[in-house]
């Protein structure tokens, strides 16, 4: 049996971004994925950040099969009961600042994974697809030291990268987590819909033509209670041919709401302000999948190691999905190259211990991934629960941009003011502590049902 200095269970995104770092620095390398192919069971939204895909690939995107530039985008802020055909929900436009910020591209994820991991394969590791590990290897005093998959075969390395998803058994083998709890776990499906690619520059086309030719797209992003309940959001992504059409909403509100979540997802796509966009195209694959939307920085979240003996935790496995967004290729790419270089250190000295793995935990909560974790639970909480829900939110949205339009307003100056007036609000209301937030939360409610 070989031994490898790493085996990854998963080749997502944060799988391959591990093995890539970790090959390059001189590690001998294992990938272990289920799927026939990586990407073959996402439900992403499918846009990527070149900035930070540059950090395992510098040349990004080179030859990367990228489907189009994003440019920016629109939010919808649509409430209950109203007439949404006369103009009862309200808009607003945000671009991207610059690339070395954000540099955003849609890709479709079935053909992007692949090719993301074959990278990793061209620099030195191996992968081994249509593999679902069952257990860990254990040695005579309990630590793990390998994992076997379905078939018995086993495969042991120094550490263990659980790169293995939502349900990650290696996290759970290891001691470091049960699986989510519904408050923290939130369903997603996707349906690719297929449209003419004229069709989408025509309706979700940015006009921004690029040094290559292509016109970029807009993402749109629908925040509605009729159509993703109160705790979650509507997206279209536009492709080259076809279009992500994704919706998620937290488990634990959905457990309560009257439907399915395919029920709010066909209802978002019959919407009168999203079905006009989609006319001409049909679906052609459908897929739902859970994602973790916690905080495992803070003392609420369920996750308080990402590390022990011989291990280390990285992407959904370790709950790196921002809860505002539900994004976590950016997490799971950086907490890659973050796993990489400690497990190269460890390795030098000889040391594989949950003392030395510290350093891992304390390197991912001072970067960007663990920022954005704590900052869109923060936030999450705000939108979906303390600011009186996103019903609340959509209807005094809409309201004072009519009120801002009938006062001669521009559509632009609306949209801007609008933006900045919700994030100077949502910051002072997050800098109030939590019991003060809990405190006052009823007081806002009760005060925005009056204005209606």
């Amino acid at each position: 049996m070989t031994k490898y200095n790493c085996v990854v269970v998963g080749a997502g995104p944060g799988g391959s971004a591990f093995s890539k770092i970790a090959v390059e620095n001189g590690l001998k390398v294992l990938m272990l994925e289920r799927a026939r192919n990586p990407g073959e069971k996402n439900t992403s939204g499918s846009t990527i950040w070149g900035n930070i895909a540059r950090k395992i690939h510098p040349d990004f995107p080179a030859d990367a099969p990228i489907e189009r530039r994003v440019d920016g985008g629109r939010l919808y802020f649509v409430p209950e009961g109203k007439d949404w055909e006369k103009g009862g929900y309200s808009l607003v436009g945000f671009s991207h600042p610059s690339k070395e910020i954000s540099d955003p591209f849609n890709v479709y994820r079935n053909v992007f994974d692949k090719w993301w991991a074959e990278q990793s394969v061209a620099a030195g590791a191996e992968l081994k697809t249509s593999t679902l590990v069952t257990g860990v290897v254990r040695d005579a005093n309990g630590k793990i030291i390998g994992v076997i998959d379905e078939k018995g075969e086993k495969y042991e390395a120094d550490i263990v990268i659980g790169a293995d998803g939502v349900l990650s058994i290696i996290g759970r083998m290891a001691g470091l987590r049960p699986m989510w709890g519904s408050h923290e776990n939130c369903l997603c499906c996707k349906i690719d819909w297929e449209l003419d690619e004229k069709l989408i520059d025509e309706r979700f086309g940015s006009s921004i033509e690029h040094d290559d030719g292509d016109i970029g797209v807009l993402l749109e992003i629908y925040f509605a209670q009729p159509m993703a309940g109160n705790a979650g959001y509507f997206w279209i992504f536009p492709d080259r041919g076809s279009l992500a059409l994704g919706l998620g909403i937290i488990m634990n509100d959905l457990i309560r709401l009257e439907h399915n979540i395919w029920w709010y997802m066909w209802n978002s796509i019959n919407h009168p302000i999203v079905k006009p966009k989609l006319k001409g195209g049909k679906p052609r694959s459908y897929i739902a999948h859970s994602i973790p939307l916690t905080n495992p920085v803070g003392p609420n979240g369920t996750l308080f190691k990402s590390y022990a003996d011989n291990i280390m935790l990285i992407g959904d496995a370790a709950g790196f999905v921002c809860p505002i967004d539900g994004a976590g290729w950016c997490g799971a790419v950086s907490a890659g190259k973050i796993a990489a270089e400690i497990a190269t250190k460890a390795l030098e000295k000889g040391d594989t211990s949950a003392e030395f793995f510290q350093r891992y935990q304390r390197k991912w909560i001072e970067s960007d991934v663990g920022k954005n974790l704590k900052m869109g639970k923060e936030m999450a909480d705000w939108l979906t629960h303390e600011s009186g829900g996103i019903n609340v939110l959509a209807d005094q949205f809409t309201r004072g941009l009519a009120s801002l339009m009938e006062h001669g307003t521009s559509h632009e100056e609306v949209g801007s003011s609008s933006i900045n007036r919700t994030i100077k609000y949502a910051q002072e209301w997050m800098a109030l502590s939590k019991p003060m937030r809990m405190l006052l939360g009823p007081y806002l409610q009760l005060f925005t049902s009056l204005m209606r």
